[in-house]
């Protein structure tokens, strides 16, 4: 930042001017963010040693963008794609961008299990045995334990409880 020495920006979010294209600034994407980073890293060893900065440039590799169930847009090198053959990229290179050897592998795994298998069903909900948890007329009476020891609201009221009926 010129008007602040010794103070940097940089990220998807900083406005980094693009030395290139004067009143223009790099996309806010990772891949600026992650060369920004570097270049800023190595401004800071130089405004240390009391040299002056090197300016950030950089050309966009492409664009890359999950839209659905194995369907992706992409633009790389100027090449546009579309369909299965955008997606996979983007997943190939979300993959290698994962921190961990261990993450790497549970989301290859999950992810190959998705092209194999169905969608999974992980959470099943029985509705219609908690209905009266949501009427208003049964929000009065009291919970008990039944037979089973499952609780439910009871219908009856116990000694000292006068129901509103």
């Amino acid at each position: 930042m010129p008007e602040w020495p010794g103070v940097w920006a940089v990220g998807d979010c900083a406005f980094v001017p693009d030395v290139r294209q004067v009143g223009k600034s790099h996309s806010p994407t990772a891949q600026h963010a992650i060369r920004e980073g570097r270049v800023v890293a190595q401004n800071i060893a130089l405004a240390l040693a009391g040299r002056p900065p090197k300016p950030f440039s950089f050309r966009t590799i492409g664009l890359l963008a999950s839209i659905g169930r194995r369907t992706g847009v992409a633009r790389i090198f100027g090449f546009n794609f579309s369909g299965f053959f955008a997606w996979w990229p983007w997943r190939t290179i979300y993959l290698s961008k994962l921190p961990g050897f261990d993450k790497k592998v549970r989301v290859a795994f999950d992810w190959t299990l998705d092209l194999l298998f169905r969608q999974d069903v992980c959470a099943v909900h029985d509705l219609p045995s908690r209905a009266h948890f949501h009427r208003r007329e049964d929000s009065q009476r009291p919970v008990v334990a039944n037979d089973n020891g499952q609780a439910t609201a009871s219908s009856n009221t116990g000694p000292g409880i006068r129901s509103k009926k």
